[in-house]
């Protein structure tokens, strides 16, 4: 498998002990995204639950497509991309909007599917290629 070219749907979270600690809010998460990247484009959706649909993309033309929910747990999730394409997501949430550092916890969708439910936890410091790593290392851990 070629990590630097897998392509998947990870999913970011609040941790289960603090749920509501990113303190999403839709609204203002789109209004970020916006001031945040180039091109942007986002609609708040009711299905099962309150989400804001997304899509936007960077000045290097890295796109991300995905959804925003703050029912439950503060969930931000990522369709289809590689593991540094997430990682320059990631960073700008970690950096630029999540209240603290060290609230994100991951998974990714091979993970759902096999039933781990364990919470990954992302570096609270560290640069974009460090994040990537740690994603492609989950990778690894969930593909065996």
């Amino acid at each position: 498998m070629d990590l630097d070219e897998y392509q998947t749907t990870f999913l970011l979270y609040a941790p289960v002990k603090n749920p509501a600690g990113w303190n999403l809010d839709l609204a203002a998460f789109g209004t970020a995204l916006e001031a945040a990247f180039p091109e942007v484009r986002y609609e708040t959706r009711q299905g099962r639950q309150l989400r804001l649909s997304f899509w936007a993309v960077t000045d290097e033309g890295i796109e991300f497509t995905g959804f925003a929910s703050n029912e439950g747990r503060d969930t931000v999730v990522l369709v289809d991309n590689t593991a540094e394409e997430a990682a320059v997501f990631i960073t700008w949430l970690r950096d630029s909007y999540v209240a603290s550092p060290d609230l994100i916890r991951f998974s990714s969708e091979p993970a759902v599917e096999a039933g781990i439910e364990t919470d990954w936890r992302l570096p609270a410091t560290g640069d974009t290629a460090s994040i990537a790593e740690e994603l492609k290392h989950h990778i690894q851990v969930v593909e065996r």
